[in-house]
């Protein structure tokens, strides 16, 4: 009965509600197909605000025009009422020059929620670069073969119908029964390898209840863990991931003896057959536009490995630690845990995030940050946001991240002014009274910069 209400909520628009009592919070795929709309024109009407439609350009890096007035944006955003929104803090800078241009306790320690994700995929372009991809492999180990995880967060069963077109275990199972039966082989044992990553497959800060949200970490999973759509993740996904790999051979003419079985793959084994992973860059996206727990753990883990650091949470954290101090995007109060920000350990003030927004702006190299983020009132996370009458000028303008748990809402991205101007922001809030109205308070917030006249 509750599921049913909860649709029949969904389908009326009440998802505002649902926020406000907790049922609702944002994570993992949305349930919508991704649409992608047009870049706004630098300078609409005041009377005819931007609203998106058609294709979204690639996000610019950042080039001078026209640098906000300091004092005429506080006094707009000193009109966006406050109260009771918890413990609250933000920043603003010009997306250019890295010039801070508002705040209102910037280096206050707050947890970030998903907007922890901005860091992640930061420090993942950057150690990685936005050309890496990651290899699924097939080895020859003996008589069999062992499948072998190359932390690719999106290995797919089967081709997809739609962009992004992610490597599939099909391709690689259909070259893998080709070489086999080229060595005039037509049996096999099948092995799987997992030992890219290390340490706990979930953290402990985690409630069990998010295994909806995140599936236990592996580098080697299909569907991310999950057997079918309808299915919860698997806590095993490694194994499942194998006996998926192991009914596909069958079906390219290779049999498989036995169950699938925990293997370790010498280094010098021969490969067999491979896939390639999306690049790095189109993973930043992809975990950024859906809020994807499941990838943005993975790439921790990834940048824990790139940083000699090891492949779990520790390893990627301290690898994080390493990259966002040398890019000046680390202060006293930072604090990581986890690569979503699903853990309520984790500390992050508005001028980190104001930071590492301002470096992938300036950065061609960083700028697939900038390119995953929602579109206000349009796509992703921000698909039902900016809907209310203060808020509504941000809709196809602002693009941001969003950061949501029980008394936490973040959000944290980029947007033109209607003068010309380009900034990068963030706005956090700890604690607040009402849930519902914060984010109309954040979208507020956003969207002023648009209409600040400065």
């Amino acid at each position: 009965m509750l599921t049913a209400l909860l649709a029949i909520a969904g389908a009326v628009c009440w998802r505002p509600a649902l926020y406000a009592t907790g049922l609702w919070v944002d994570g993992g795929q949305p349930t919508v197909s991704q649409t992608l709309f047009e870049d706004p024109s630098a300078s609409p009407s005041a009377s005819q605000p931007a609203r998106g439609s058609g294709v979204i350009a690639s996000a610019p890096v950042a080039t001078p025009t026209h640098t906000p007035d300091p004092k005429a944006l506080a006094a707009a955003l000193a009109k966006v009422p406050a109260k009771d929104m918890g413990t609250t803090s933000g920043v603003v800078l010009d997306a250019v020059s890295g010039e801070l241009l508002w705040s209102s306790g910037p280096d206050a320690g707050q947890i970030p929620a998903s907007t922890l994700k901005l860091l992640t995929c930061l420090t993942a372009l950057d150690v990685l670069g936005p050309d890496k991809t990651f290899s699924t492999r097939v080895v020859q180990q003996g008589k069999g073969i062992v499948l072998v995880g190359g932390g690719d967060p999106y290995l797919a069963s089967k081709p997809a119908k739609e962009y992004p077109f992610p490597a599939t275990s099909a391709d690689l199972a259909k070259k893998t029964a080709a070489a086999l039966k080229k060595q005039g082989t037509s049996s096999v044992t099948l092995g799987y390898d997992e030992s890219l990553f290390s340490g706990p497959n979930w953290h402990p800060s985690w409630p069990q209840g998010y295994h909806d949200q995140v599936t236990n970490l592996s580098a080697l999973w299909i569907d991310k863990g999950k057997p079918d759509e309808k299915s919860a993740p698997s806590q095993t996904p490694a194994p499942t991931a194998a006996t998926v790999f192991a009914a596909q051979l069958k079906a390219n003419g290779i049999t498989v003896s036995g169950k699938p079985t925990a293997a370790a793959a010498g280094a010098d084994a021969a490969e067999v057959a491979s896939v390639q992973s999306l690049p790095v860059s189109s993973l930043v996206q992809e975990t950024l536009v859906h809020s994807d727990n499941a990838a943005a753990e993975v790439l921790l883990r990834q940048v824990g490995v790139a940083t000699g650091n090891g492949g779990s949470f520790t390893g990627g954290a301290k690898g994080m630690q390493q990259r966002l101090t040398t890019l000046k995007a680390w202060d006293a109060s930072t604090r990581i845990a986890d690569g979503s920000g699903l853990s309520r350990n984790n500390r992050v003030s508005a001028r980190v995030l104001g930071r590492a927004l301002h470096l992938a702006a300036a950065s061609p190299k960083l700028r697939p940050l900038l390119e995953g983020l929602p579109s206000a009132g349009v796509t992703g996370t921000l698909h039902l946001r900016f809907y209310t009458p203060a808020s509504e000028p941000g809709r196809g303008w602002v693009n941001a991240k969003t950061g949501t748990l029980s008394k936490v809402s973040t959000l944290a991205g980029y947007t033109r002014t209607r003068q010309g101007g380009e900034v990068v922001f963030a706005f956090m809030s700890n604690n607040p009274k009402q849930e519902w109205n914060v984010r109309s308070w954040l979208d507020q917030m956003a969207s002023t910069l648009v209409t600040c006249g400065c």
